[in-house]
């Protein structure tokens, strides 16, 4: 009587950690920490102060909603920004051994910094024409290929995401 193998084992580093909740804590400590940088920097309006004013202007909503939406609208973008990244951070490297997966998930945190800058002006222009009820506008102002506040901004927002959603995570 032959015996039946036992299943392959599979190899992991680490299980998939639930990821949630550190990228809910991460999105909302980097909305914080960029709209802090703004303001420190002496930007007025910062970008939740300026899309909550010009998402209302636009849209014909009542006048006192622009912190709300101002926000509302930050903080989305925020968690989905840092809920993408942990999602790829994880599943990308994963496996790899915890100094590799760190650095691996920093060189994709900077990526995504470099990349969600580039894309900062269409974005915006998209978001408070989408969200003033006008749907996608005509025209969308160019990439932004320069470097300056905004990147740094972007990097820091990507390197809290980097410390919450994978090295908080990847502890003994």
């Amino acid at each position: 009587m032959s015996e039946t193998p036992s299943p392959r084992p599979v190899l992991t580093a680490r299980p998939f950690p639930p990821l949630l909740l550190p990228a809910l804590f991460s999105g909302a400590a980097g909305a914080i920490a960029f709209d802090v940088a703004q303001r420190l920097e002496g930007f007025s309006p910062t970008i939740p102060e300026f899309m909550g004013q010009a998402i209302v202007q636009r849209g014909g909503y009542p006048t006192g909603l622009e912190t709300v939406i101002g926000w509302g609208v930050h903080l989305g973008v925020s968690f989905a920004y840092a809920a993408i990244f942990a999602v790829a951070a994880w599943a990308l490297f994963g496996s790899m051994e915890r100094k590799k997966r760190w650095i691996a998930a920093g060189v994709l945190a900077a990526a995504l910094g470099a990349a969600t800058t580039m894309i900062t002006a269409p974005a915006i222009a998209t978001t408070i024409s989408l969200l003033s009820g006008n749907g996608l506008p005509d025209r969308l102002p160019g990439l932004n290929t320069g470097w300056g506040w905004p990147g740094w901004n972007h990097l820091l927002f990507f390197g809290i995401a980097w410390l919450g959603t994978v090295v908080l995570l990847d502890r003994d």
